[in-house]
C-alpha cells in the first residue's frame, strides 16, 4: 500500500514526475513513506534530500539513498502561517533558512522539483514556500493536521502546483513489483505486533518513539509480543 501510494506521487502527475537528478525534498525520510520516497527517487535517478526529526535518524536515510538530511528540530517555525506581519516575517526567515539548508543538504543552491508531503498542517506552509518554480507539492496525508495553510502569492505568482495524491493505476503497480523484484526497493520494517498491541504502536507514533521504517501488525497470527525487525 504504502509503495504504490509513494511511487503514484513521485511518478503518477504529469508532466510533474521525477527523474534523473531531480532534487526532491522528502519529509519525514526515516518513516513508512519516506523511504520508499528516497528509494523510489534514486531508483529514477533523482537527488532525494530527506527531513528527519532528530539526527539519529540521518544515516538511516543515507543508506536509503538520500543524498543529504535535514534535521527538522534545529528549526522552530512549524504550524500554521501566523497572521501578524511581523510573526510572517520571522516565519518567513525561518523558512528561507530551512531553504538553505536543502540546499546545503544537496550540495547546490537548487530548490525542490518535487516535495513529498503527508505531515500537512505543520509542514505545508514551508513546502510551497521552498518548492522550485513551476514545481509541486504532492501531499497524500495530513498526520500534524488537516488545516494546511498556503501562503497563495508563492503558488501563482511562481507557478507551483499543489497535488493530492492517492493509490495508484495499473502501470505504477506493475513498476513498482519491477523495482522490488530487482532489489531496488525494500520495505523496512522496525517492528511487528499482534492485534492487540496496535494502540502501543500508535502511541509510540504519536510520541515519535517508534524505529524507523514501518510496522506491521499481525492478523490472525499467534506471535506473542512485540518483535524488532530493525534493519
Amino acid at each position: 500500500m504504502v509503495m504504490l501510494r509513494t511511487i503514484s506521487m513521485l511518478c503518477g502527475w504529469p508532466p510533474h514526475v521525477v527523474g534523473p537528478r531531480d532534487p526532491v525534498l522528502v519529509w519525514g525520510g526515516a518513516g513508512s513513506i519516506g523511504l520508499m520516497a528516497i528509494q523510489i527517487a534514486r531508483a529514477f535517478g533523482a537527488r532525494p534530500v530527506g527531513v528527519v526529526s532528530d539526527a539519529s535518524r540521518s544515516s538511516f536515510c543515507k543508506e536509503l539513498g538520500a543524498v543529504g538530511v535535514i534535521d527538522r528540530s534545529e528549526f522552530s517555525h512549524w504550524g500554521r502561517l501566523p497572521a501578524e506581519a511581523d510573526e510572517l516575517r520571522q516565519w518567513r526567515e525561518e523558512a528561507k533558512r530551512f531553504g538553505a539548508k536543502f540546499w546545503e543538504a544537496l550540495g547546490e543552491r537548487s530548490n525542490p522539483k518535487l516535495v513529498v508531503e503527508h505531515p500537512g498542517q505543520a509542514t505545508l506552509p514551508t513546502s510551497i514556500f521552498v518548492c522550485d518554480n513551476a514545481g509541486m507539492v504532492v501531499i497524500c496525508g495530513g498526520t500534524s493536521g488537516f488545516c494546511g495553510d498556503v501562503d497563495l502569492r508563492y503558488l501563482w505568482q511562481r507557478q507551483k502546483r499543489l497535488q493530492g495524491s492517492h493509490f495508484a493505476n495499473r502501470q505504477q503497480v506493475a513498476a513498482v513489483i519491477h523495482l522490488a523484484s530487482t532489489g531496488q526497493l525494500r520495505p523496512r520494517l522496525s517492528a511487528v505486533a499482534p492485534f492487540s498491541e496496535i494502540a502501543a504502536l500508535h502511541q509510540s507514533m504519536f510520541e515519535n518513539k517508534h524505529g524507523n521504517g514501518n510496522m506491521s501488525v499481525l492478523v490472525n497470527a499467534s506471535e506473542p509480543g512485540m518483535t524488532s525487525l530493525r534493519s
